[in-house]
């Protein structure tokens, strides 16, 4: 068995800490496109809105079985302090019982902490196991260095 990373990134700064970990510990990695248009202010204001109010999207992404992965780390930037729509849809759809795995979000501001306990959350309540989880503040920092020593802190 092996590792995965799966993550949604808007702006490429969650993808730049997937492919740190997914380097780091030799992972797969899948990203999970939102199908909604994201981009721009006004993709910045509907994504905020949606996430805040938890509304469902239509994502895409390759399918694949949980189970066949040891531990996957699940990755999502942080709107109106909650996960993306794209990410929550993800849990949603896919099966968590039995998995261990380790989450992270970015952002540029404040609310990381609840972002994490609501993906944590989610992830319990399928019947998965969270490890560990990280929050970075990417604002103006040096992603792969504040990936690096977020990870040497994992407890896996």
């Amino acid at each position: 068995m092996t590792d995965i990373v799966i993550y949604y990134s808007r702006t490429k700064n969650t993808k730049k800490v997937a492919e740190v970990i997914a380097r780091k510990y030799n992972t797969e990695i899948l990203e999970v496109n939102d199908k909604r248009k994201r981009n721009g202010i006004l993709g910045f204001i509907t994504g905020g809105y949606d996430s805040l109010f938890e509304k469902d999207t239509k994502i895409e992404y390759e399918k694949l079985d949980l189970k066949d992965y040891d531990t996957i780390f699940i990755g999502t930037p942080v709107w109106a302090s909650k996960p993306t729509p794209a990410i929550v849809q993800f849990i949603k759809e896919n099966e968590f019982s039995g998995t261990n795995c380790v989450t992270f979000a970015t952002m540029m501001g404040s609310g990381g902490e609840t972002t994490i306990n609501v993906l944590n959350n989610m992830i319990i309540s399928q019947g998965g196991n969270v490890k560990d989880s990280f929050i970075l503040a990417v604002k103006n920092n040096d992603i792969e260095e504040l990936t690096n020593e977020a990870l040497d802190d994992l407890e896996l």
